[in-house]
């Protein structure tokens, strides 16, 4: 098997991990291509596309960020075509954390013990998203976060940012959603698990809206969030369907800021991409 092993250029944990992954996948008579992402997108796309053309396999040693890129990069022949393997190596991790993987040696087992996944992943005007694609708070969190931030707190970044969010919050009595989101899996934010019913298999999307209120009401919200109780709080609204339609002048989709007017329906991709896991999780 010819095995393409991606690591991100700017994460330690990824430095750490690729020469282990790279001598272990050799010492199992698999041939290894690598690519190490840099600063020039240009770049890695060209050489990304040279090697996916003799890749059975990706193993992605990077975070929410790098797979997002990924996704948006495979054409449909290869999504179908390649298996695709994610180390948790990024701040939130919460494609792996989703689909039950926290270890980031868990690819380094037997063939026997390592089974494949089909799963959705949905899209909105041509760009596939593997967690959410969010208006309001998101979008808000992601214009103040500093890459030195996320670097040095983590999933930790995300909380941070909303304290501060909340902190600068006025409510005027405006009738647009502080934060809207559609999601594909359960989590956003680095943990956060927005979503507890969302499934990855069954072809439904997972709308939240959190309505504008007082800061008292809304720190209210953010509590329950984080306790998990949000489902049924009256300022939440929480629906299942294959598709919603998003009207905002920008978005945040799996931590990427796009800024030019969005507007148009999200929607599921059925089963569009293959990975492995660990034969004894069990998946969403």
């Amino acid at each position: 098997m010819t095995i393409l092993l991606i690591e991100h250029g700017a994460s330690r944990r990824a430095r750490h991990w690729q020469p282990r992954y790279q001598n272990w996948l050799q010492q199992q008579g698999h041939d290894v291509l690598t690519l190490k992402t840099q600063a020039d997108e240009t770049i890695d796309i060209l050489n990304l596309h040279r090697l996916l053309e003799r890749a059975n396999e990706v193993i992605l040693l990077a975070g929410d960020g790098t797979a997002h890129w990924l996704v948006n990069q495979l054409t449909e022949e290869q999504a179908q075509r390649l298996l695709i393997s994610v180390i948790p190596c990024g701040t939130g991790n919460d494609f792996a954390r989703d689909i039950g993987l926290y270890s980031a040696d868990w690819r380094m087992q037997p063939e026997e013990l390592l089974s494949q996944r089909q799963l959705d992943i949905a899209e909105i005007n041509g760009i596939r998203f593997l967690n959410a694609a969010s208006d309001g708070l998101p979008v808000d969190l992601i214009r103040q976060q500093s890459a030195g931030m996320k670097r040095w707190l983590g999933k930790f970044s995300y909380l941070t940012g909303v304290l501060g969010w909340w902190l600068r919050y006025r409510y005027t009595g405006q009738s647009t959603p502080v934060l809207s989101s559609v999601l594909v899996g359960r989590y956003l934010g680095g943990g956060i698990q927005l979503a507890p019913t969302a499934k990855r298999r069954d072809g439904q999307l997972t709308q939240v809206v959190v309505a504008a209120a007082s800061k008292r009401k809304l720190l209210g919200v953010l509590w329950s969030v984080l306790r998990g109780k949000h489902m049924r709080h009256p300022l939440v609204k929480v629906t299942r369907d294959n598709e919603f339609t998003f009207t905002a002048s920008a978005l945040e989709i799996d931590g990427e800021l796009y800024p030019l007017p969005n507007a148009g329906k999200a929607t599921t991709l059925k089963s569009f991409i293959k990975v492995r896991v660990p034969s004894k999780e069990i998946q969403p």
